[in-house]
């Protein structure tokens, strides 16, 4: 159990960064927004949108426990399709390859030759992340073989893509902003669809006074929440 939450938490960690580093130029990032449409669509909304950080963050999530945990690679499920469309009309679907040269070729594709750019998000993919979680008192049993997973890879899509920053808010809660941006990690009990075990990461809970940029890193303890339920015990990180 305590290896399998520390790698949950890691990959979270991972996917924040993959967030942020999408948003850092803005014409990459207009490069990357793509609309739903058809069945990918929320019928919520009038226009829907994926970014390639949704996909990107949901497809390292799935090779990074996968590979660990082989026993609930079939059965880890995402919120956004895989197939993306870039600006020259090419449908490629994205996935993660076995070394960071593969995935960057493929990364290329999607971002119509934009090397770069293709670079730094395979290096940020293929690079290990160690949140440094302390979880010493974490001593649960967990049946893998009956879990799976739901990855919502950016919650709040719109808050994302509109980018707004150093909104004030109420009560330490905000209702509008970066800050409401979340990576949602859930594992379920696939017998029953119960939930087990959810992480949260807030990538941009936290703004750097150096940069004017938002990071969890020095923050993470305070952003990454982790929370279990099984049978009749429970843990909070908070």
């Amino acid at each position: 159990m305590k290896d399998f939450l520390e790698a949950l938490i890691n990959v979270s960690e991972k996917a924040a960064n993959i967030a942020r580093h999408c948003r850092e130029e803005k014409a990459l990032f207009e490069l990357l927004v793509q609309e739903k449409i058809g069945n990918q669509k929320n019928k919520r909304f009038v226009q829907d949108f994926k970014t390639l950080a949704d996909v990107l963050i949901q497809e390292t999530v799935k090779h990074d426990i996968g590979k660990k945990f082989p026993d609930i690679l079939n059965y880890i499920f995402g919120e956004e399709s895989n197939i993306f469309t870039n600006t020259l009309g090419e449908t490629i679907r994205v996935e993660i390859k076995d070394t960071e040269e593969e995935t960057c070729k493929l990364l290329i594709q999607v971002l119509n030759d934009s090397n770069n750019a293709a670079s730094l998000l395979a290096a940020l993919v293929h690079t290990e992340v160690d949140s440094e979680a302390n979880l010493t008192d974490v001593n649960i049993n967990l049946p893998l073989k009956d879990l799976g997973i739901w990855i919502d890879p950016i919650d709040s899509t719109a808050e994302y893509i509109s980018g707004l920053e150093d909104l004030q808010s109420v009560h330490g809660v905000h209702a509008v902003g970066l800050q409401c941006v979340t990576v949602l990690i859930g594992v379920f009990e696939r017998a029953s669809g119960g939930p087990v075990l959810g992480v949260i990461n807030q990538p941009f809970h936290q703004q750097c006074q150096t940069t004017n940029r938002c990071s969890i890193l020095v923050f993470l303890y305070l952003i990454v929440v982790w929370a279990f339920l099984f049978l009749e015990s429970g843990l909070l990180s908070i």
